[in-house]
């Protein structure tokens, strides 16, 4: 075994000391990725630190060792980084280490503003492969200029320090996500597969193959809420050296890399990404990988001889064309896969109850097209005929109202030949603009509007201010008329009536705003509800909107189980069809529901935060701080022992709360339990009538009541 081989085992076996034993194997797969042996040393060198005949001296000096080698390797990268970009650059700290190098984040000076630098490991600057493969993606992530790509700022090769300068996306990776929910809603899921899809379309036109498609690599942007695609180390592009397929090396992620890829051929190109991204969606659908279990040679190995398990059995509530979407990305044969990003990115727009409502290709452009006419109509009839105007230019005028109804008349009848029914047509015509809030025909709303599953105060706040837009500017036309005719009617009348109408709109408008926020909606998010667009958008689909809104059918949707905001949906949505029961033990279940719910969001907001002031990356700065100052032996100084007693104070501070980490996720187990049971206690209700029910009920939800105080209670810290 070489030594840089056995600082590696160190490395990885002393990182893994910091997780939960029963996550350990998972995080060996992840940092040994396809090397078995490592992962074989790592797991023995767990059993001899685990087992009873084990020497504790041993023990730490292995852990001790290779924190040593971490901290001598960062130190080194951070001290010759300093001094090379300083004064342009100040360093912040390490955001990551990978297989390359190191990612720090740092402030540039000039412009203040943050950004990520790379830096070639000092072993690699050495290596001609090394600095050429470094170099090679600095090229090419320059020439990729898109807004789901990470931006490259500058290239620098300085004496000792090879780096380059990227732009910093503030929020977390998707495999950070992942690891935090379990899975997506579908249609963020959805929305970030449509994202990673027009990025890599964007690489594959300059014959760029990424090669590492994972959500670690996938990157969410707090501030726009979009995905960004990072790491292209190991990419694939013309005119480039390639040596990492030439060999047959296989290079990339066991969980996400695609057959061909696992094989080692050197022919990979686009479909390669599409199988990976593929594989990314089956997680965030269905919450495992689609060859989830055992080591990675029995991943890799399964890939090849198996396909993976239906999604639509894992995750029956995701619509069968985005499934049948994800199912194709992932066949094993590349010829069944989508031929391009552009193709899947096409297909993936076509879900409905998305954006176009899952339209034909040929009458995409025609929404809105019907109000456009409507409008322009109105406005040049309007004008012809509200206005002195000779014969002659009020037939002009009205000849130009013409213009645009005969162009929709002309595209419907010329689409219509290709199959699509005029009716069909005019219909399509006739939904309002996707920003439309405002009432509307029903049978002229788009398929997944979601007016008529809006709250009564929405609607009718949407009606009043509705009413407001359409009249009051009538009712000044019809003053102005009958003004001009030399009517006698009082302009008094008029104000009246329009502000009659304002203050009425005002009060409903004021009523409904009050409603909302006692539904524990904020500010934003009530405006949102109230006034914003009805068309379907992944606004919906977070669960403080998703909560509020009626049942689209008249049976309740069976809620996903591991998703508490959808159990909680379900429970309302069930308890207003509960109409045999009494109004004190529905209001008991509602107010159950609603403070079981706040207490999930609670406990999930600990859980955010502990993850990120207690995480592995935490402990391990920590542990190579302490490294650094060295044993009691090398201690010349006092403030070395007050700095080494303040950071071991700090580690266990951070280990404590690592142990609160796992107890808090106990005690979101069983608020989540709370609400099955609920769930449970009111689909049973609804299924049968009859006053022995309804007590039956009622004492199930006492006793849910009192099993969450209990829960609530019996820990020591809140959450």
């Amino acid at each position: 075994m070489t030594p840089e081989r056995w600082e590696k085992i160190k490395t990885v076996f002393s990182a893994a000391l910091a997780v939960e034993p029963a996550d350990r194997s998972a995080f060996i797969a992840r940092r040994c990725a396809d090397d078995e042996e490592c992962r074989i040393e790592v797991e023995s060198l767990l059993a001899a630190h685990d087992g009873a005949d084990s020497i504790p001296g041993a023990r730490k000096a292995i852990a001790e060792a290779a924190a040593e080698i971490a901290v001598e390797q960062d130190s080194e990268y951070r001290t010759v980084l300093e001094k090379a970009l300083a004064p342009h650059y100040e360093i912040v700290r390490q955001l990551g280490r990978g297989g390359m190098g190191a990612v720090y984040l740092a402030k540039e000076v000039a412009l203040e503003r943050l950004v990520a630098i790379k830096v070639l490991r000092p072993d690699l600057l050495v290596s001609v492969e090394g600095r050429e493969r470094f170099r090679r993606e600095a090229r090419i992530v320059a020439q990729l200029s898109h807004p789901g790509i990470l931006q490259l700022h500058t290239f620098g090769e300085l004496p000792g320090v090879w780096y380059f300068v990227m732009g910093y996306v503030r929020g977390e990776s998707l495999a950070e996500r992942l690891n935090r929910r379990g899975r997506l809603p579908w249609v963020e899921a959805h929305r970030i597969m449509m994202e990673v899809a027009d990025a890599l379309d964007c690489a594959h036109r300059l014959s760029v193959i990424h090669r590492d498609i994972k959500p670690a690599n996938v990157l969410l942007d707090e501030e726009s809420g979009r995905s960004v695609l990072a790491d292209f180390g190991i990419s694939k592009m013309p005119g480039f050296s390639d040596g990492l397929t030439e060999s047959g090396m296989v290079f990339g992620t066991p969980d996400y890399m695609s057959p061909e890829q696992t094989l080692g051929l050197s022919d990979i190109d686009e479909r390669s990404d599409i199988y990976s991204l593929g594989a990314i969606g089956y997680v965030m659908l269905s919450g495992r990988e689609p060859f989830a279990g055992g080591s990675s040679v029995e991943v890799m190995h399964a890939r090849l001889l198996q396909e993976p398990a239906d999604l639509l059995k894992l995750a029956p509530s995701v619509p069968d064309e985005l499934a049948a979407i994800v199912m194709r990305c992932l066949s094993r044969d590349r010829a069944n896969r989508w031929p391009d990003a552009r193709s899947l990115r096409e297909a993936l727009g076509r879900v409905r109850g998305i954006a176009d409502d899952g339209l034909p290709e040929g009458i995409k452009d025609l929404p809105s097209f019907g109000p456009y006419a409507f409008i322009w109509v109105a406005a040049w009839v309007s004008f012809a005929l509200l206005t002195h105007r000779s014969p002659a230019e009020r037939a002009l005028l009205l000849l130009i109202s013409l213009l645009v109804p005969l162009g929709l008349m002309l595209h419907v009848w010329n689409v219509g030949r290709n199959g699509i029914g005029s009716l069909q047509m005019l219909r399509v015509a006739s939904w309002p603009p996707e920003w439309w809030g405002m009432w509307w025909p029903k049978r002229l709303r788009r398929p997944s509007d979601v007016w008529t599953r809006l709250p009564l105060p929405a609607r009718m706040t949407r009606l009043a201010l509705s009413g407001v837009i359409v009249l009051v500017p009538l009712i000044m036309v019809a003053r102005e008329r009958l003004t001009s005719a030399g009517s006698r009617v009082s302009d008094t009348v008029f104000f009246a009536i329009e502000g009659g109408m304002v203050l009425v709109a005002a009060a409903i408008t004021l009523f409904a705003f009050v409603w909302a926020r006692k539904q524990r909606l904020g500010a934003v998010d009530s405006a949102r509800f109230l006034f914003g667009a009805t068309a379907a958008s992944p606004v919906w689909s977070e669960s403080a909107m998703a909560r509020l809104l009626w049942s689209s059918k008249g049976l309740v949707r069976p809620p996903e189980m591991d998703s508490p905001a959808d159990i909680f949906r379900a429970i309302r949505e069930q308890l207003a069809s509960l109409a045999g029961e009494s109004m004190e033990v529905r209001k008991a279940a509602q107010e159950l529901a609603d403070n079981t719910l706040r207490a999930v969001q609670r406990v999930d907001d600990a859980l955010a935060s502990l993850d990120r002031n207690a995480n592995e990356s935490e402990v391990g700065r920590l542990s190579e701080r302490l490294a650094m100052l060295g044993g009691p032996a090398s201690e010349n100084t006092g403030e070395q022992r007050e700095l080494r007693v303040l950071l071991q104070q700090q580690l266990e501070v951070v280990h404590r709360m690592r142990d609160f980490h796992q107890i808090t996720r106990g005690r979101r187990r069983m608020h989540v339990a709370v609400l099955e049971g609920l769930w449970a206690a009111v689909s049973a209700a609804s299924g049968r009538a009859g006053d022995a029910t309804r007590e039956e009920f009622g004492d199930r939800v006492a006793a849910l009541k009192v099993q969450l105080d209990h829960d609530s209670a019996g820990t020591g810290r809140g959450a």
